[in-house]
């Protein structure tokens, strides 16, 4: 077993996880119970009709105003190694494959996501276990069901890790242990935090000049893979905080649709499209860049006060400045 160095995760659960298996007839309550009875880091999903299990990591070098995490970076959170958190990923595996309405569902595991804050900030911790998940001797010996280990590496599943990419731009990490992860299909997605400088420092609270390792992250990362031919690895430019035209949400059992606008510090709606000239020569030059990955939601985890600041809602003809949905549903209440 490999001797690595502990990681940190959250000990949060966002019961929204599951809310789209909840919609479906599902629900899964269990994996709430599983979840604060086991001390369990995995919590579970639905993404593109395949189920998800989440890992959420903890700790960040930006401060975004929008931060979906931001409750779980306020948590004291788990110390795990990395045995103990593919046995938890396992275990969750293992509990979705015996829920009776999920196995007559057509929905089957298809990802694994790692997330939460930055996880380039525990590249050490992160690394040893791909190189666990990628070995399926190892996997055998940390649970006893053998075919959790080919669900695991199939060609029909894949790993997504979540990142800001500046610690890769600040060439801070190691990219050659991504060159023994033959056996897993996984996608690196650069979440960026605007398209220009002015864009990122407004969102993250953190200098222009860190835009600069926003970009050079991705494309480090990018050309890695491109120039050692390593097909089983995506670099994905994503769009980290978007807006959301169609924001649905139930106010005394209804159903009301707003659009949400993210706003600089003048109020105005932020241009997503107004990239810098590096965004375009570097991130656009070689892929396409995601942008319906993080719409806007109003999540248990957020900072509501921060949240506001980047926020103004269209509803019924009025323009709601620095105000969430939620808060205009109970202003408006009474007419509703």
């Amino acid at each position: 077993m490999f001797k690595s160095p502990f990681g940190v995760y959250s000990n949060l659960y966002y019961i929204s996880r599951w809310f789209p298996l909840k919609r479906r007839g599902l629900g899964w309550p269990t994996c709430n119970k599983l979840y604060a009875d086991h001390n369990c880091i995995a919590s579970c999903g639905l993404i593109d009709s395949q189920l998800e299990i989440v890992l959420d990591m903890r700790g960040c070098n930006l401060d975004c105003k929008y931060c979906w995490c931001w409750k779980m970076r306020q948590a004291s959170g788990i110390k795990k190694a990395p045995h103990e958190v593919v046995r938890d990923i396992l275990c969750r595996i293992h509990q979705l494959a015996l829920d009776n309405k999920i196995s007559k569902s057509k929905y089957r595991f298809g990802v694994l996501r790692i997330t939460g804050n930055e996880p380039l900030l525990q590249w050490g911790h992160l690394t040893q276990l791909m190189l666990i998940l990628n070995d399926k001797k190892q996997l055998g010996e940390i649970y006893s069901d053998a075919k959790l280990a080919e669900i695991l590496v199939n060609s029909n599943s894949k790993l997504i890790i979540e990142t800001n990419g500046v610690l890769s731009g600040m060439r801070k990490i190691d990219f050659y242990p991504l060159l023994k992860l033959k056996n897993l299909k996984i996608d690196i997605d650069v979440s960026f935090k605007g398209v220009n400088p002015a864009q990122f420092n407004w969102l993250t609270d953190r200098p222009k000049s860190w835009f600069h390792y926003q970009i050079e992250g991705f494309r480090l990362l990018f050309d890695f893979a491109k120039d050692n031919r390593l097909k089983n690895i995506g670099v994905n430019p994503v769009l980290g905080i978007n807006h959301e035209p169609n924001y649905c949400l139930y106010f005394k059992e209804k159903r009301y649709i707003m659009e949400v606008e993210i706003i600089d510090e003048k109020g105005e709606r932020l241009d997503f499209e107004d990239y810098s000239k590096d965004f375009l020569n570097i991130v656009l030059s070689r892929k396409k860049l995601r942008i319906d990955e993080a719409p806007f939601r109003e999540y248990s985890g957020i900072n509501s006060e921060r949240t506001k600041q980047v926020v103004a809602v269209r509803y019924m003809g009025k323009r709601y400045l620095h105000m969430l949905p939620s808060e205009i549903l109970k202003l408006e209440g009474n007419n509703l």
